[in-house]
């Protein structure tokens, strides 16, 4: 039974849980799966950890989160767009990091479901990448048509997950993997990299509030031209 899993008791314990076994294993058996989506977007730290946590509180699960400081960016929501393939999905979403609170984006992939429909996911258990603000400079280079490809690895707490994105004339074709999971691969049309790259320098922006786009295209150019210079 997944409610045994360590990794199960281990996010509970982090956010000050105090239930016994039985207890978890009588939520998790009357609440079922979303017991368990909410666990995983708390341990991903996905957008939706905060609405995830107020609802393991209601279940008498956690303490009640304390109320966070009067701040226009620590809002929810947060933005987020899919893009949809045949076999596979992208949620492009807007994140901040953990250690410095900076501005970025994050990318998660999920597989189709077989047979439940042309546009079911599996995203209870998809695959997230938090990019790093170099990342989202690199990524947002890619979008521009500055950079031919990109190729971020090592990613998450294992080091076990990688994000591969290229430009392939006509459309981009991103691939997200998880060690030992099925790849996730989604090709991006151009109408559907606007909103990536929107959010990318509004991301950016959000960062270094005295820069103006001209002047991140103008590093973008620059960093491509030193890569190509290599």
């Amino acid at each position: 039974m997944r409610v045994l899993d360590p990794a199960v008791r281990d996010t509970l314990r982090r956010l000050g849980s105090t239930s016994t076994v039985d207890q978890v294993v009588a939520a998790a058996c009357r609440e079922q799966r979303r017991f368990f989506d909410a666990l995983d977007a708390i341990a991903q730290r996905t957008p939706r950890a905060g609405a995830a946590r107020h609802y393991l509180a209601e279940l008498g699960m956690v303490p009640v989160a304390p109320a966070p400081r009067s701040n226009v960016d620590s809002a929810a929501p947060y933005y987020s767009f899919k893009i949809v393939g045949t076999g596979a999905a992208l949620c492009i979403a807007e994140a901040q990091t953990r250690a410095t609170r900076q501005y970025t984006v994050n990318v998660e992939g999920a597989v189709a479901l077989a047979g439940a429909g042309p546009k079911a996911f599996d995203w209870p258990n998809k695959i997230v990448i938090q990019l790093t603000v170099q990342e989202a400079y690199q990524t947002l280079a890619l979008l521009e048509n500055k950079l031919p490809a990109v190729k971020f690895d090592g990613h998450g707490p294992k080091h076990d997950k990688s994000l591969h994105i290229e430009f392939q004339q006509s459309h981009y074709f991103a691939r997200v993997f998880q060690r030992g999971r099925q790849a996730v691969a989604v090709p991006i049309r151009p109408v559907e990299s606007i909103p990536f790259k929107s959010l990318l320098y509004k991301q950016l922006l959000r960062n270094e509030s005295h820069l103006r786009i001209e002047d991140i295209k103008a590093m973008l150019d620059q960093m491509a031209a030193m890569a190509s210079a290599r």
